[in-house]
């Protein structure tokens, strides 16, 4: 039985985002492609209200940030699946998932579509469980795909001591297959 998972927000979580609006698109736009060359945009903590210190912290599902101790953790496993990517502004490094599996089981999965048929978003997944294999770390070939992890992934994550990270367990299969 193997369990995918998607990076979730805690309450409380501190957010690092773009200084400039316009950089959103570069992060939502993150395809799989390796971003050797590229101008990383300039990051900021948010400060309004309590927030708490994650290795975490959050920008979205599809682009996790990771600061120096989950680095220094989880670098070597995460080279095989993408790229730390340092940003300025703020002490963080963007994972850019470059291991990109076309695995959605989309007879399976509960998706709503734009009217000419592009999803628009998917409210339930299902995935090929073969076309994953052992990876524990995928995104889709979509745009803003979500970056999934596997059991083995938030293990090593959770014995690493990483503070204030949380996964939203997405499917399970063994009760799908």
């Amino acid at each position: 039985m193997t369990t995918i998972h998607q990076f979730a927000v805690s309450e409380g979580q501190e957010w690092v985002l773009p200084a400039d609006e316009n950089a959103y698109e570069a992060f939502s736009s993150l395809d799989g492609r390796s971003l050797e060359g590229w101008e990383p945009p300039v990051m900021r903590r948010v400060e309004e209200g309590e927030r708490l210190y994650s290795d975490f912290p959050w920008l979205g599902e599809h682009a996790p940030l990771l600061r120096r101790p989950a680095v220094e953790a989880l670098a070597a496993s995460l080279r095989t699946y993408g790229e730390l990517v340092a940003l300025r502004g703020e002490e963080v490094w963007l994972l850019n998932a470059t291991n990109v599996i076309d695995a959605l089981d989309e007879a399976r999965s509960r998706i709503v579509r734009f009217d000419d048929g592009d999803i628009l978003a998917i409210e339930s997944y299902a995935f090929d469980a073969e076309k994953i294999g052992t990876a524990e770390l995928f995104k889709l070939p979509m745009r803003a795909s979500p970056v999934f992890v596997n059991d083995v992934f938030v293990e090593r994550v959770r014995k690493a001591g990483l503070r204030n990270v949380s996964f939203e367990p997405v499917w399970t299969s063994a009760t799908t297959d």
